[in-house]
């Protein structure tokens, strides 16, 4: 079996031991009979060929009891978890794999320089209420991460308005952040959410040294298309300058990773082959850009009544459409191999490790819900590095999960993935939580990783991400 992602320890297997399908499978049935296979609890994804397919089905058909030990592809399903041993209570491993969270050794700060933006969007949801933060107050951050004691991983992403609007700010702070992380053997993952106009060639040859590895940017289709949505704050188009910005970043030698985001709506995912084509022909098979696919929404902004949106069946077919254009024009989706893991559609939200700390020091947990409701507003950092959290505020947001009885989590095979918690905030506001969109046409996604497989090993490092934003 060729083995696309599988990091779980080899199970010792005893003589004449019983083993049965985990019930965390997904198959998927190729053209050329070979057989994709996905185990949620252990985040394992392989591909089973022509050969050895009908072994493996036979062994994962369901209350199906195998003999071991095992040799060949049946060796490999006990390894990757797709069986397991007969009594084996894996629920009570999701669980503890969910619960596992509060005892990780890792900070993600996600942090927004400034609130104020050069574009004005015709989807945004923000409102570009407060300035830059102040120096105190970046003090306050550099003091909070000095007092996490035994930390391992400290993730740092840049949100906004646009965080390069404060750029000094974000390349001090970064620079600390890389030196002192270096210094203590802690592992650091930086991101800037941008729109890309400020990141100038100058700006990238000094921040990219300075710390800052991986940047989302995003384009909106072609010229004329992006700058009918992106437009920037007096009016002016800014597809020109955002694309010689990543054109130089393809040009150099910078160690860095930039996912090139595309909202589309109904209107635009019939152009998008032409537009993936442009993308292919300026940074096609460079495996530092990968690109991400994401349906308009109405997210909260002042534009939502008029906005045309993919809705419920039409939109997981649309991202299913695009998913596919985006395989097909060589790129990788790069969250399609990562959403497969063990807690990989869980939403920062939902992390109690992770918070948003607003450029007057409040600190969040979604950051698309921000200051707009108040249960979002769970403390407050001060200069000296104390953060006063509302745990019962925090809770709500990190204990809202759909595992709890009767919710319709507790019987998915996908659900070690999420837990029922891929967005707090609808589990707040709807009877259930709809599920990851990878997972609403789940045979297709094993198929286009299959064929992604083929690319460049992707950058997986877990950084925050919310398709509403």
């Amino acid at each position: 079996m060729a083995d696309l992602e599988a990091d779980v320890p080899a199970p010792v297997q005893q003589k004449d031991s019983a083993y049965v399908p985990s019930r965390y499978l997904s198959l998927s049935h190729q053209d050329d009979g070979a057989l994709v296979v996905h185990c949620a609890r252990t985040g394992a994804v392989g591909v089973v060929p022509a050969e050895d397919a009908e072994r493996a089905r036979r062994a994962l058909v369901a209350n199906q009891v195998t003999k071991g030990p095992f040799t060949g592809v049946l060796q490999d399903l006990v390894y990757g978890g797709f069986l397991v041993p007969q009594g084996t209570d894996e629920t009570a491993q999701v669980h503890n794999q969910y619960v596992s969270r509060y005892m990780d050794r890792s900070l993600h700060l996600i942090v927004m320089p400034t609130e104020q933006c050069n574009f004005r969007c015709v989807y945004c949801y923000e409102s570009f209420l407060r300035g830059e933060m102040d120096p105190g107050l970046q003090e306050g951050i550099k003091r909070f991460v000095a007092d996490q004691q035994d930390l391992e991983h400290f993730y740092l992403s840049w949100f906004g308005g646009e965080p390069l609007l404060a750029a000094e700010t974000v390349l001090r702070l970064t620079d600390h952040f890389r030196r002192y992380t270096e210094d203590r053997g802690i592992e650091l993952y930086t991101l800037a959410t941008t729109n890309g106009y400020l990141l100038t060639p100058e700006y990238a040859d000094r921040v990219i040294p300075a710390g800052l590895k991986r940047f989302q940017i995003t384009l909106d289709g072609p010229e004329h298309e992006h700058d009918k949505r992106r437009v920037g704050a007096n009016g002016e188009p800014t597809f020109a300058r955002i694309w010689n910005n990543l054109a130089h970043l393809r040009r150099s030698e910078h160690d860095f990773k930039v996912v090139l985001r595309h909202n589309f709506d109904p209107a635009s995912l019939p152009k998008m082959q032409d537009f993936l084509g442009m993308l292919k022909d300026e940074f096609g098979g460079d495996p530092r850009f990968g690109l991400e696919m994401e349906a308009i929404g109405r997210w909260g902004g002042a534009n939502d009544s008029s906005l045309d949106v993919c809705e419920d069946r039409a939109l997981v077919e649309a991202v299913r459409q695009a998913r596919q254009l985006t395989v097909e024009a060589g790129f990788r989706d790069v969250h399609a191999l990562p959403g497969m893991q063990v807690n990989g559609n869980v939403c920062y939200a939902a992390n109690p490790k992770s918070f948003v700390i607003g450029s007057d020091g409040k600190v969040y947990k979604c950051t698309v819900e921000l200051d707009y409701h108040d249960r979002n507003v769970v403390g407050q950092l001060h200069p000296d590095g104390r953060m006063d959290l509302d745990w019962k505020k925090m809770a709500l947001w990190c204990e809202t999960d759909g595992m709890e009885e009767g919710k319709k989590c507790t019987s998915c095979y996908f659900s070690p993935t999420c837990h029922g918690a891929a967005c707090p905030k609808e589990w707040m506001e709807e009877p259930e939580c709809a599920c990851p969109t990878g997972k609403r046409f789940i045979r297709d996604s094993l198929t286009l990783i299959r064929a992604e497989s083929l690319f460049e090993v992707p950058d997986t490092a877990p950084v925050a991400s919310c398709p509403k934003g």
